[in-house]
């Protein structure tokens, strides 16, 4: 598993990027609709949902594969139900962050079990974006009845902190020794 996430760094890459551009979109478009809101997310959801899918087979890690079949099934009833995800968005957000946040702490646990030692100096990166996703669910919790634009921008600023951190783990990945 380890020398496999080595080898596909770029698929976690690709989906810090794709959270990145969804962050600076949310800033940049905030006073848009909530179906537009909606659909953006939706968008960002599902690809997200398919690079992690596609990093858990690749890597043959059963929680980095249900991190990305919660993501992507969130996504695809969002885009394409928006009417009921417009309803129901603040839940969908946090029911995600929530399940993507328990999955990437056990992610990150189950890396720091398989390399007992200082192999694997940038686990704590996966560890603080499950974190990061646990306090975004708390956020919109507390905030689901917000005026769009801050709504937007906690939204935002969430998925540029997490695709930033997703950055940083790719990148640092590259760089660890191989196991076998």
């Amino acid at each position: 598993m380890f020398d496999q996430l080595i080898n596909r760094w770029w698929i976690i890459a690709a989906r810090g990027i794709v959270a990145v551009v969804f962050g600076i979109m949310a800033f940049l478009a905030p006073a848009k609709t909530l179906v537009f809101l909606v659909s953006l997310f939706g968008i960002f959801a599902m690809a997200d949902g398919f690079f992690t899918i596609g990093a858990g087979l690749a890597t043959n890690w059963l929680a980095l594969f249900l991190e990305g079949v919660v993501g992507g099934a969130v996504g695809i009833v969002t885009y394409f139900f928006p009417a009921a995800a417009v309803m129901w968005f603040a839940y969908l957000v946090v029911a995600w962050a929530l399940l993507t946040g328990v999955l990437e702490l056990a992610g990150a646990y189950s890396l720091r079990r398989v390399v007992n030692g200082p192999l694997a100096r940038g686990e704590w990166l996966l560890a603080a974006s499950g974190v990061l996703s646990l306090v975004f669910a708390g956020a919109v919790t507390a905030m689901a009845s917000a005026p769009l634009t801050p709504f937007m921008w906690t939204i935002g600023g969430y998925a540029l902190l997490s695709g930033a951190l997703l950055l940083a783990l790719s990148f640092n990945s590259r760089h660890w020794p191989r196991t076998v």
